[in-house]
């Protein structure tokens, strides 16, 4: 009996996290602010707490978890709302480098030591902290790079050039399968993309991903 218990306290937990979630919305775990994350593990633990623990009784877990989603959410809403009221609970963005010089003192603030910054400067490809006129630690815990002016990439703008844009690459063909919904949106027809393939030797059984861009131009990804 405790057994078939836990298994519908289980997927009951599991339907409300997931309702609890989308409510929420659906940012990654690096775009969250540390409340957030800390709420998402609190939620998870009440949710676990309730699937396994048979003298919860099971409102008070959905209560419990329902409160502290609308927390979240009416705190990202208030945070919209007001900047006073989200730099005060998101916090505000640091610069632990400024001009090519390392701000110390930001780098305490910001709770991070030197090891964590070149860290950061090389995962972002940047192997010289000289290289690097701007750093900025976002309110995620993230860090910013911007280079110096010798050290960024150079654009199209750079050689007053405008390539034509590419517009969106359409997926017309995935797992063998032709996608015929999106063959509108490519503005090609069933028979224009067979004749493509047939041109090409191909068939669209042995397509593992097919992709059409704005001149009509197809991609292949065999299987």
């Amino acid at each position: 009996m405790d057994f078939l218990y836990i298994v519908i306290l289980s997927f009951v937990s599991i339907a409300v996290l997931f309702i609890l979630t989308k409510l929420s919305g659906s940012r990654q775990i690096s775009e969250m602010s540390f409340f957030d994350y800390v709420i998402g593990i609190t939620i998870g633990s009440i949710a676990a707490e309730m699937a396994t623990n048979i003298d919860l009784e099971w409102w008070k877990g959905i209560t419990a978890m329902t409160i502290y989603a609308l927390t979240g959410i009416l705190l990202s809403f208030i945070s919209q709302k007001s900047i006073s009221a989200r730099k005060f609970i998101s916090g505000q963005p640091i610069i632990l480098i400024e001009k090519g010089k390392i701000l110390r003192k930001n780098l305490f603030k910001a709770k991070i030591e030197i090891n964590d910054l070149l860290t950061s400067a090389r995962n972002n490809g940047y192997f010289n902290l000289a290289d690097i006129e701007y750093a900025i630690m976002e309110t995620t815990g993230k860090i910013s790079f911007m280079p110096i002016a010798q050290k960024r990439q150079l654009t199209p703008k750079d050689f007053n050039f405008a390539p034509m844009a590419d517009g969106l690459y359409i997926n017309v063909i995935i797992d063998g399968k032709i996608i015929k919904k999106d063959l509108k949106n490519a503005r090609i027809t069933e028979n224009e993309l067979k004749a493509q393939l047939k041109d090409r030797g191909v068939k669209a059984e042995n397509i593992l991903l097919a992709t059409i861009d704005n001149k009509k131009h197809l991609t292949i990804f065999e299987k």
